[in-house]
């Protein structure tokens, strides 16, 4: 058995917040440029040009990339014989980590404690959203996701009939998008999620709207799907910031999982063009 100290853990999580907050993933910056290159409006292009100009200059200055500093994401996958010392504090350290994070790197702060009554704002972004999962890939794998309200605002869960065809799903997601898309700074990266349950569903919908644009679905038919998708969302011509255009979206993922025979979960997620992650692997010493 190996093991890994909260500390150790914590001080990471509060590294990949500010590199999340000031570092657009070169993916992402990378589907902005080609975008831009294939953009025929000129309206759409210099939209496309100044979220490029924005990214570079958040990184250089150490400025967060969107004045909405998002919710916190953290994702812990832990590899085989892999244990965390004094487990028990570790939703304490890290909501402390995340808190400190957002303090010294001079982050808006957007929790409020109650969602209904006061909203008082906690003062330190945090609760944190945090999940653990058992991997086969041997140490510790990190993940830091940060999630601004607008485009959190924009999230969708369906119950379908099991009978439903692709092409209904595929109207189900492009409806979703042409009522909403504007909503959350476009062009975006659409997260869908298919299967497990409703509580599992938009879950799966989170971690495809953060994948790599690079990691396409490895079933080839759920790939060829994103690519569909993809496809007819920017041939929507809503364009950035939905002033009209070829790109809507910057990439389109999904994750899938199995489910109840009677049941056929849909969720779809939008993240805005500024999709904020960070991620690192550590091993014990």
């Amino acid at each position: 058995m190996k093991s890994i100290k909260i500390s150790v853990i914590s001080r990471e999580v509060q590294k990949l917040i500010a590199k999340a907050s000031f570092n657009l993933p070169p993916d992402i910056t990378n589907a902005l440029k080609l975008a831009k290159d294939m953009e025929t409006s000129p309206r759409a292009r210099k939209i496309l040009e100044l979220i490029i100009e924005n990214s570079a200059a958040a990184s250089r200055e150490k400025l967060p990339l969107c004045q909405d500093c998002g919710t916190v994401y953290i994702d812990l996958f832990l590899g085989p014989g892999m244990c965390i010392e004094d487990s028990g504090r570790l939703l304490e350290e890290l909501n402390r980590a995340v808190g400190q994070g957002y303090q010294e790197n001079y982050l808006r702060k957007s929790i409020v404690s109650d969602p209904l009554f006061d909203r008082k704002n906690t003062g330190s972004n945090t609760p944190a959203i945090i999940n653990t999962y058992f991997s086969s890939s041997p140490g510790v794998d990190i993940r830091v996701y940060l999630k601004g309200g607008g485009s959190e605002n924009c999230s969708y869960l369906f119950m379908e009939n099991p009978s439903i065809t692709r092409d209904k799903v595929i109207g189900i997601i492009l409806d979703a998008v042409k009522a909403n898309v504007t909503k959350c700074c476009p062009p975006v990266i659409v997260g869908i999620g298919i299967g497990s349950t409703s509580s599992e569903v938009t879950r799966l919908a989170r971690r495809a709207s953060f994948r790599d644009l690079g990691q396409p679905n490895p079933d080839k038919r759920y790939q060829e799907l994103e690519e569909m998708i993809l496809s007819r969302i920017n041939n929507t011509g809503i364009g950035p910031q939905g002033l009209g255009g070829k790109t809507t979206a910057l990439g389109c993922n999904i994750e899938f999982a199995p489910c109840h025979m009677a049941t056929l979960p849909l969720a779809v997620f939008f993240n805005c063009h500024c999709t904020r992650r960070a991620s690192s692997k550590m091993s014990p010493p």
